[in-house]
């Protein structure tokens, strides 16, 4: 499952301001942050994004188990104890509050960019 196709477009420079505003740096390789050597800017979309709404599902019971050196989150149910990945646990969670996976995915993700942005969602 693509993560990006839920969000929907973002203009360039807003993927600036939000891989930036996450801490990301551009140099002449590419995309790189702490965890992250440089890759090109749909990586660290990627992996920023993954890492937001990994954050975002632990503040619904959620465990990060661990990253694997591609960037790929592992993660526990913590209603049921089993390990998962991201787009497996964003099916469950949308499962259990009864929507579909794009809206609550996008949901998710509007809370982190808007948080990212200075402004508080809702």
């Amino acid at each position: 499952m693509k993560l990006e196709r839920h969000v929907g477009g973002l203009s360039l420079a807003r993927k600036v301001n939000y891989l930036r505003a996450r801490g990301w740096r551009e140099d002449a390789e590419g995309w790189s942050s702490e965890r992250f050597r440089p890759v090109p800017i749909a990586r660290a979309i990627h992996h920023q994004l993954t890492d937001d709404l990994s954050r975002a599902l632990c503040g619904m019971g959620w465990q990060v188990l661990g990253y694997s050196p591609r960037g790929y989150v592992q993660l526990r149910d913590g209603e049921r104890g089993q390990a998962c990945s991201l787009p497996k646990a964003l099916r469950i969670q949308a499962r259990r509050e009864r929507r579909p996976v794009a809206e609550l995915t996008y949901a998710l993700f509007l809370a982190a960019l808007l948080e990212t942005e200075g402004r508080a969602p809702g």
